[in-house]
């Protein structure tokens, strides 16, 4: 049986130091065989185009897109490789990542084989499988025994039903930060079924752009058991002020 950690949407700098300090506890317990950062693990505040379009010159005082790699290498990967030396680890692109892509896209002479998230963060020498969000015009996926994962496409009120339907087999997202899971059955065998589910975020609640409205975002997590031959069970912990409990088990509560 193979153990898997999923880490949806960490958004580092924004990343929840409390949250991100009990799951790399639990990892430390947990003991996993892979570990798959779901995309948007950095937020590329530096070259963040939704500020730019607004003309926010603030936001990018003293950004640098190096200084950005330097503090999640720091703040994320370095923590899980120690704690995980024999792990399967893979980073999958989510849509932040991929704005660096579309800055080589524009100057390709002057940018490609500098900036790229691989390159940069110098993912296959420190033992991580890089996953891109988009690459030949299709969304990166990978498998987990017989769940797929990827970052997420949608993010209307019922994305989940909306996955489902597009893949037509059980898939596990981050993307859009909140809890929705939805099952679709097949009226030709009502045993084979399968279900989309979005398994929330590990960054702040309470994001600049959203200009203090409330939002539905879920601190949380993926454990996923895979048994031989594919078939999985897949648990989403809620972390509340930085606890949760799994197997009877308190993490964060020292």
């Amino acid at each position: 049986m193979q153990k898997v950690i999923l880490l949806p949407d960490i958004h580092h700098p924004y990343h929840n130091k409390k949250c991100i300090n009990v799951v790399l506890e639990f990892m430390k317990w947990f003991k996993p065989d892979m570990v798959v950062l779901l995309g948007d693990a950095m937020e590329m505040d530096a070259i963040n185009h939704w500020k730019k379009s607004k003309g926010n010159k603030k936001a990018f005082e003293g950004a640098r897109l190096f200084e950005d790699y330097e503090g999640f290498a720091r703040d994320i990967l370095d923590p899980i490789e120690k704690l995980c030396p024999k792990s399967r680890r893979v980073y999958m692109g989510g849509n932040h990542e991929h704005w660096v892509y579309d800055i080589i896209n524009k100057f390709p002479q002057e940018l490609e084989g500098f900036i790229e998230v691989e390159r940069a963060l110098r993912l296959k020498e420190r033992g991580w499988e890089w996953i891109p969000f988009i690459k030949n015009g299709r969304r990166g996926i990978i498998k987990s025994g017989k769940l797929t994962l990827t970052h997420g496409h949608y993010t209307n009120k019922y994305h989940a039903s909306k996955t489902s339907d597009t893949y037509s087999k059980s898939v596990a997202y981050g993307h859009t930060h909140d809890r929705q899971v939805h099952t679709k059955v097949h009226i030709e065998d009502p045993s084979d079924f399968h279900s989309a589910e979005s398994i929330g975020c590990l960054c702040d609640q309470s994001p600049e752009f959203l200009w203090g409205q409330p939002n539905r975002w879920v601190h949380s997590f993926g454990i996923q058991y895979v048994r031989e031959g594919g078939a999985y069970n897949l648990y989403v912990p809620v972390i509340i002020n930085g606890k949760f409990t799994y197997a009877g088990k308190t993490f964060g509560g020292k």
